[in-house]
């Protein structure tokens, strides 16, 4: 689990763990939130109160990317040591976008579509790879997951042979 805190309301929590999507069902969601900021709360001495709104962000190859965002209310006082949050999940598209297309392993590009959009090469995974090679990619990319579908829709499709 890694915590990048934005400003003290906006945090992002990003888990890359495959095994934990097929366990998050409705039900589960809110405490496994729950059981995450209290750990961040004790961890970080980073004080989460309030009313959030939650997206949850899910690829099958990369894991989850919680985004949470605090909302600014009259009454925070209400929310002052609690934790309300409204969730959504959204199954988006992952895409990796790379400086060099050319410092990218062979193997992860022959299980990619790459795509050029406003100047820059994104990767989209088509198959699961193993750990050591998601690794290098991660090292090796920064991670897209909010508005991909423009990348898909408006960008070229391109095929590096």
């Amino acid at each position: 689990m890694n915590l990048k805190v934005i400003d003290e309301n906006n945090f992002i929590i990003t888990i890359i763990d495959k095994k934990l999507i097929p366990k998050l069902d409705e039900n589960s969601i809110s405490n496994y939130l729950k059981k995450i900021l209290l750990k961040i709360k004790t961890k970080y001495q980073i004080n989460i109160y309030g009313y959030y709104d939650v997206f949850i962000y899910v690829n099958e190859y990369y894991g989850i990317i919680i985004k949470l965002i605090r909302e600014e209310l009259e009454y925070l006082s209400y929310y002052d040591k609690e934790i309300e949050m409204k969730i959504i999940v959204l199954d988006n598209q992952f895409f990796y976008e790379i400086e060099d297309i050319y410092k990218i392993k062979q193997e992860i590009l022959d299980i990619s579509d790459i795509y050029l959009y406003n100047n820059q090469i994104y990767l989209e995974l088509k198959s699961d790879i193993n750990f050591t090679l998601y690794g290098y990619l991660i090292e090796n990319s920064k991670v897209i997951y909010e508005d991909t579908e423009k990348i898909k829709k408006e960008g070229n499709k391109i095929e590096i042979g």
